[in-house]
């Protein structure tokens, strides 16, 4: 949530020149006290630099990185929409004696820029409440060389791009009497109960803090659909329990199945309910296990003959065959001898030869496991 007030300002500072290698890592950002703009505009106030840290950081979602271009492109790109890159990001804001101060983290470009001595002043952008003129938090900052009167009042006109007050004290519910200060800090409070709940869904996801939406909307999506196949599960168990009323809890259902123990068809119930979910599992991990092995022929393994005996291991125990497979060279990588024999008595073909050389086991060996498998022995 970006939140912008009706009157935003730009205030020139000094900028220290870099040494001849290097980019100053703290600029000075906003001075202490009371100060006017180059074109006489203020007086401006910086009462409390703790608070403008505050409020900027939250307004930021708790993560700073302001951006700090050249000659507040960004501003002039709100209207043109041309290109606006940052020179730096501020990363850090540091309350001082003589006001705050941004810790940047300079680009390439940034760098270089400073190196060359290109800019000597560094130009904030804040906001500030209207009656007194209190700062209030900071937006971004640029390098510049000298503001002036004419940069400035165009700068300035910028206030028709951002939310208008009255507006924001409606969004928010408040009277329109609320003073601008209280309508930043009530912004503010709701951007920080914003994020409050998406840390709390990141927690009852199991998701980082720092997880973003997309995440969140991956996990959710997710989420529903192992509530919808749990709650297909609970209506088959209803079913069985004798349970006739729709979308009943699990609480229910155990409370029937309760009531129902001197009830001489609860066995039969009970081992009606354990063969279905025996099929069920049954039915997951045979499409799992088919899977895996036709996925493997298909990759090249050279287990077509063995298909059914590997899907009947993969059942059992699915990470030891998945080692193996993975373990198996594959016909579609080559590494076969050129030569390979033909068709003979023995019923192999060059394919089955062929499989018998990657597998490194006898043709009796082999003809003996197709026999069984064709004879559905597992």
């Amino acid at each position: 949530m970006i939140l912008a007030m009706p009157t935003v300002v730009h205030h020139s500072t000094m900028l220290p020149l870099p040494s001849a290698d290097e980019a100053p890592e703290w600029v000075h950002l906003l001075p202490a006290g009371e100060f006017r703009g180059v074109d006489g505009r203020g007086p401006y106030r910086l009462r409390d630099a703790a608070k403008v840290i505050t409020t900027t950081a939250a307004m930021a979602g708790g993560k700073l990185r302001l951006p700090l271009d050249e000659n507040h492109a960004i501003d002039h790109a709100m209207r043109t929409g041309q290109s606006s890159p940052a020179r730096g990001w501020v990363v850090e804001l540091q309350a001082r004696q003589d006001g705050i101060w941004g810790r940047v983290e300079w680009t390439p470009t940034g760098k270089a820029l400073l190196r060359d001595r290109a800019y000597r002043g560094i130009s904030p952008v804040y906001g500030h409440a209207e009656a007194d003129g209190t700062v209030l938090y900071l937006l971004r900052a640029a390098l510049t060389n000298a503001p002036n009167l004419a940069q400035l009042a165009t700068l300035h006109t910028q206030q028709g791009t951002g939310m208008d007050l009255t507006q924001l004290r409606e969004a928010l519910g408040l009277p329109a009497t609320t003073a601008d200060a209280d309508v930043l800090s009530a912004a503010v409070a709701r951007q920080g109960a914003i994020a409050a709940h998406q840390q709390q869904l990141c927690a009852a996801l199991a998701l980082p803090a720092t997880a973003d939406h997309a995440a969140i909307l991956a996990a959710v999506t997710t989420g529903r659909a192992a509530v919808a196949a749990h709650g297909q599960q609970l209506s088959r168990i209803a079913a069985a329990a004798g349970i006739t009323e729709a979308n009943a809890g699990a609480d229910q259902i155990v409370t029937a199945l309760q009531a129902r123990t001197g009830d001489p068809n609860l066995a039969a119930t009970v081992v009606s309910l354990q063969t279905q979910l025996a099929t069920l599992q049954q039915s997951a991990a045979r499409e799992a296990a088919t899977r895996a092995v036709d996925d493997a022929i298909k990759a090249g393994k050279p287990i077509k003959p063995l298909r059914e005996h590997y899907i009947a291991r993969h059942m059992q125990d699915p990470a030891a065959v998945a080692n193996e497979l993975a373990a198996l060279p594959s016909i579609n990588a080559g590494g076969l001898a050129s030569v390979v024999p033909p068709a003979s008595q023995d019923g192999l073909s060059a394919d089955d030869h062929r499989a018998i050389a990657l597998m490194g086991i006898s043709p009796e060996a082999f003809i003996a496991e197709r026999k069984r498998q064709a004879e559905g022995i597992a």
